[in-house]
């Protein structure tokens, strides 16, 4: 069950939302929470009914350690059940990645091996090492088991995200005000919803066919199909990751409760540090309090802060896949940050904004296409693309951007096929830079202290939603169900 389907937006969001505020009125707090518990599981299970053993395992394995760590915070404890966690992880996730390598450098033939890699698992892992380590530090609760069941598999972001905290979710869970009806939690809900389905369905696919098409043949890019190819996934993977995270924040505020907020306009950073405290934000606080710190942090000096800069990011690359191609892109990343603090010890000057962020979108647009590329071969032959000279862009690229919508309106414009083709070209690029640059976006618009929509906000949020569900038909999975 994808967010981006009729069974989710029509069936399953309205009887979450509906049952969530009947068992509060007419049941016991414990039957609200049972009743999500049982509807997470139904999501999880409808997208990975194998990988729900798996869930529902590690999560009772980690209740019954965290609450004897609540109880008994031992050293060994916290150890095994860390190994238990990340042992899981690395086994599934990167076996084959060290098989591959290890075949490389030895020269023999070492087969995949079939595993299984539950959906989210990255995400439940993380999540559940922050609770034992808060467990073993005195910082965490004792909860019922169907309390923590809930946080680990609750349906928002279980599959991608983002990483939330069980201090973050279990009191709001507890909190008897969160189970009121509150008719302006479901509007502002709705509206972020409707503005993370758009995200989705009405940009980041459209933007996806042409990432897919030029990538199948990176060898016959040029320079200017390159660009575009690099600039449309750029702005894919922020729609699509940020609208995902807007409708689970948007999901969760309609039955009245608050998810951490992932993205904060990230495009229009003027530096890469400011880029990182925007983008992917739950899983940079994450890798700082449970990495970043514990190695010392910027306590130990300058040199090993930038060490520590540099294994953070080098973990992050890894994180998101068993390919060198990730670590490679979490090493750019490291390596940008340190020359930044570099730059910041030596001198107070700055870059003019219009530069810094020029800067920044390039470094940033030219590190995602190592975590595209399937492999270290193919993102440097795609990066050499751009000395190869400009072309007319391919009907099998532009064609890409020739929506349905399009076409329509085309009728009356009578356009030429290729004028057409690399108008809309021009269009969805320039859109969707002009969005990723605009002062307020999805979640300044519906979550801030005031939401007083206009006819004109209301009338747009009901078409975007209308326009994108009628959109469904051949649309794609969420990129971060990947990882």
């Amino acid at each position: 069950m994808l967010f981006n389907s009729y069974l989710f937006m029509l069936i399953f969001l309205p009887l979450c939302t509906a049952g969530w505020y009947f068992c509060a009125k007419r049941g016991t707090p414990r039957l609200g929470t049972l009743f999500l518990l049982a509807l997470s599981l139904w999501f999880y299970a409808a997208n990975d009914v194998r990988g729900l053993i798996l869930l529902l395992v590690s999560a009772v394995v980690n209740w019954l350690i965290g609450r004897r760590l609540t109880q008994s915070p031992k050293k060994p404890l916290l150890v095994l059940g860390l190994i238990l966690n990340l042992g899981t992880l690395g086994v599934l996730k990167y076996t084959n990645f060290v098989l591959e390598n290890v075949s490389s450098l030895t020269g023999t033939t070492i087969g995949p091996v079939s595993l299984l890699l539950p959906l989210g698992i990255s995400f439940f892992t993380f999540q559940q090492v922050a609770y034992l380590v808060d467990a073993y530090q005195g910082k965490a609760e004792r909860y019922t088991l169907d309390e923590y069941a809930l946080f680990v598999s609750f349906f928002p972001y279980v599959t991608s995200g983002p990483i939330a905290f069980h201090s973050e979710i279990i009191p709001q869970l507890r909190d008897p005000k969160r189970r009121t009806l509150d008719w302006e939690n479901i509007a502002r809900g709705l509206t972020l919803v409707s503005y993370g389905l758009a995200k989705k369905v009405l940009l980041a696919d459209t933007l996806g066919k042409a990432v897919s098409a030029a990538w199948t043949d990176v060898s016959s890019l040029s320079t200017s199909t390159a660009l575009v190819a690099m600039l449309s996934y750029t702005f894919q993977l922020y729609f699509d990751f940020s609208g995902y995270c807007d409708i689970a924040t948007g999901a969760a505020r309609m039955i009245g409760l608050d998810l951490p907020r992932n993205f904060d306009s990230p495009y229009r950073s003027c530096s890469i540090t400011a880029f990182w405290k925007t983008w992917h934000m739950t899983m940079t606080r994450f890798f700082t309090r449970y990495l970043y710190i514990p190695l010392g942090g910027s306590r130990r000096g300058f040199v090993r802060t930038c060490i520590n800069t540099l294994v953070v990011f080098l973990v992050s690359g890894l994180w998101h896949g068993a390919s060198w191609t990730f670590i490679i892109w979490g090493g750019l990343h490291g390596l940008a940050l340190t020359l930044s603090k570099i730059r910041d010890r030596y001198t107070d000057k700055r870059l003019p904004r219009p530069l810094g962020w020029l800067i920044t979108f390039l470094f940033v647009n030219i590190a995602w296409v190592f975590f595209r590329a399937p492999s270290l071969t193919a993102a440097l032959t795609f990066l050499s693309k751009f000395f190869s000279g400009w072309t007319r862009l391919p009907y099998t690229l532009y064609s890409c951007f020739m929506t349905t919508e399009l076409k329509v309106v085309n009728q009356v414009l009578g356009l030429q096929s290729e004028t057409l083709g690399l108008t809309a070209t021009v269009f969805f690029l320039v859109l969707s830079l002009v969005l990723c640059l605009m002062p307020r976006n999805a979640l300044d618009r519906t979550l801030g202290e005031r939401f007083q929509p206009s006819g004109i906000q209301l009338a747009v949020s009901s078409i975007l939603l209308v326009w994108a569900i009628l959109s469904f038909t051949g649309v794609s999975t969420f990129l971060y169900f990947n990882f």
